[in-house]
């Protein structure tokens, strides 16, 4: 698709108009793979024992599990560099060559279910951006080279099921490692304490190795007993000699392996009475039944108080248990006693309204002056068997988009996201407590403008754009597993005191394991307009969906209305997207920007931030930018009109 700018913009500035073509001819460029890694990776499929008819020599980047990006050579032009080598259950029985020290882009190396053999080479240690390295169930031997822990990036390390002998010292300093499988190897000597210093470690494996002492084989993310020397979200199980879990053994799922005991059979009775005749066994049969009937009810009324107030008791327990805390801001769990109260709410400022409650603004006691934002999410107060199935279905969805906050921004920390602080359960309804943000929503401020009580430049509007492109590159990029948003919207980013992007709301955000392509749902989500084409035809979403949806921000951003502006509704189009896209074509696409920005020193900046827009909103989810991507070409955008202004005020 051809674009027409104004031509009188890029003849004052060419190099802004070099930029452009660089950065939107990304799709279409035919880059060469860099030649250090072309001749790296041909070493290296060769070792491992990959047929060469199957493995394209011209251009190994599209072979099957090679995967490349374009990267910034020394020369200033852009080449490609292997970025991932994912080989599973390809039947390989070669060896690791020490070549791959050579892909200095390599993020991960995943090789498992194959039959490689031979020990790590010592050059893996080169690949300094790894972040996985998964060689499970291979037939590798040796030991584990002795600075592997200066892959400081390293997020998942699964070494499970092959021969590697040795001790653990290279077990020394993972801050960013998640996963750590060791089990099912010849491993020798004690685990070494440093493990306590993997601040990020949520699970990891041990067992299998009989030559190992002390410390428990396995550990998983679970509530902790309460001896446990190692942090609190650790839980340990022991393993059994025959090599089977004794209690929550696995982070996949419990499994219990206690078979249950046959009950005793019931000793018969002798009688001294079979010879009395049957009048005497009648009169014995009725009289039993009389007071053997209402003992039976009296005993089944006892038990069943009796179970009532043992689940009253554990319910007690459970909500005596105290709130959930995820953050230091909150020292300590007397600070959000008074949520705990029926009353708690009821004097505190309501600043927002959603489809699960109302948000409430407090100050947290003990902080100094800390504002926090608290939503509240109610549930139907009746008991299970009360429930409609209305009430069953809204709860059901409640606890999820509950659960989906936790386990996303409760577990995750960056500045271009909403921090969960705590989470504290009531029996009416469940709060969940955040920072507060005090600009509000993108959506909010939008409409501020619009009316005129706000102003919102083009420079804040870019910092905006760029803050919520790298949180949403961290959630797609840099965390396992990635986490899909799925609600990307103004609504949903938030502004700090420093007008800074925080990407908020994870109620409906899915973990999509980085095995998985695609992740299927048996409902559409989401907010229309901000909805994929190919998510609504098919209930099936990626990354690239909400790629889709920040690609609508974007646009919002330059052109200052939202999809629902009355203003699409009276076009040719009816929509932002096609719109925009007819716009961009035309003679004059400065006619899309927001008229309280025009001629103002920016109009190239938004046109290609537009033209960004254009391609994260193609049809074809394939042909749009990863999250990196958009947020390179924005940062690129900023430098290079900050380059010319540079060199404007020096003349």
């Amino acid at each position: 698709m051809a674009f027409s700018p104004a031509k009188r913009h890029y003849h004052r500035h060419p190099l802004l108009f070099f930029t452009l073509f660089s950065l939107f001819s990304i799709s279409h460029a035919r880059l060469a793979l860099d030649q250090s890694d072309s001749n790296a990776l041909s070493a290296i499929v060769k070792d491992l024992g990959i047929n060469g008819q199957r493995f394209p020599s011209t251009n190994p980047c599209t072979a099957a599990g090679v995967f490349c990006e374009r990267r910034l050579a020394d020369n200033d032009i852009y080449v490609l560099k292997v970025t991932r080598l994912v080989f599973k259950s390809k039947g390989l029985d070669g060896f690791l060559s020490p070549e791959i020290g050579k892909l200095t882009e390599l993020q991960e190396l995943t090789i498992s279910h194959n039959d490689i053999v031979d020990q790590i080479p010592t050059q893996i240690v080169d690949c300094n951006k790894l972040e996985v390295l998964d060689l499970r169930n291979n037939m590798f031997n040796g030991g584990i080279p002795s600075n592997l822990s200066s892959l400081i990036r390293l997020r998942v390390l699964d070494l499970s099921f092959n021969k590697f002998t040795g001790g653990l010292s290279f077990l020394k300093h993972f801050p960013n490692l998640e996963t750590l499988s060791l089990s099912n190897n010849q491993f020798s000597g004690k685990i070494p304490p440093s493990i306590r210093s993997f601040r990020n470690l949520q699970f990891f494996d041990f067992s299998g190795n009989s030559f190992l002492e002390g410390s428990p084989a396995l550990m998983s993310k679970a509530d902790e007993p309460a001896d446990s020397s190692y942090p609190k979200r650790y839980i340990f199980a022991e393993i059994s000699n025959n090599g089977s879990s004794a209690s929550a053994p696995s982070p996949h799922g419990r499994k219990s392996s206690a078979a249950e005991a046959p009950a005793p059979a019931p000793t018969p009775s002798t009688s001294n009475h079979h010879k009395h005749n049957g009048h005497r066994k009648l009169m014995r049969w009725v009289f039993g039944l009389l007071v053997g009937g209402p003992s039976g009810i009296f005993t089944g009324f006892i038990f069943s108080v009796m179970f009532k107030l043992v689940i009253e008791t554990v319910r007690g327990s459970r909500k005596d248990s105290g709130p959930s805390i995820f953050s230091k801001l909150i020292k300590k769990a007397e600070d959000l006693a008074f949520l705990e109260k029926d009353d708690g709410l009821d004097s505190l400022q309501i600043i927002g309204k959603g489809g699960c409650g109302e948000v409430y603004k407090a100050e947290l006691p003990g902080s100094n002056g800390k504002i926090v934002a608290i939503k509240k999410i109610i549930q139907p107060p009746k008991d299970a068997t009360e429930l409609t199935d209305g009430d069953s279905k809204l709860l059901n969805k409640k606890m999820r988009q509950i659960r989906a906050e936790i386990t996303t921004v409760g577990q995750i920390r960056h500045r271009n996201l909403v921090s969960l602080l705590a989470h504290v359960s009531r029996p009416d309804c469940h709060l969940l407590i955040y920072e507060f943000m005090k600009n509000g929503s993108l959506q909010d401020l939008l409409h501020q403008v619009s009316e005129g009580t706000r102003e919102l430049e083009w420079p804040a509007r870019q910092k905006i754009a760029a803050g919520a492109a790298a949180g949403l590159e961290y959630l797609h990029m840099h965390h396992s597993p990635r986490i899909i948003h799925r609600d990307l919207k103004p609504a949903n980013i938030l502004l700090d005191d420093d007008m800074e992007a925080r990407i908020a709301d994870f109620g409906l955000a899915k973990a999509m394991p980085d095995s998985n392509t695609h992740v299927t749902t048996s409902n559409l989500a989401g907010t229309v307009g901000y909805i994929a084409p190919e998510y609504h035809q098919t209930l099936k979403f990626t990354e690239k969906c909400d790629i889709y949806s920040f690609g609508i921000i974007l646009g919002v951003l330059v052109i200052g209305k939202l999809p629902s502006d009355d203003f699409f509704q009276h076009t040719d189009e009816v929509s932002l997207v096609k719109w925009m896209r007819n716009i961009l074509v035309s003679g004059n696409p400065n006619q899309a920007i927001d008229p309280k920005l025009v001629g103002k020193g920016y109009d190239e900046q938004m046109i290609l931030v537009l033209k960004i827009a254009y391609f994260c909103t193609l049809d074809d989810p394939k042909e749009r930018p990863s999250s990196k991507d958009v947020r390179c070409m924005l940062s690129q955008i900023r430098d290079e009109a900050d380059e010319v202004n540079d060199n404007t005020d020096n003349v």
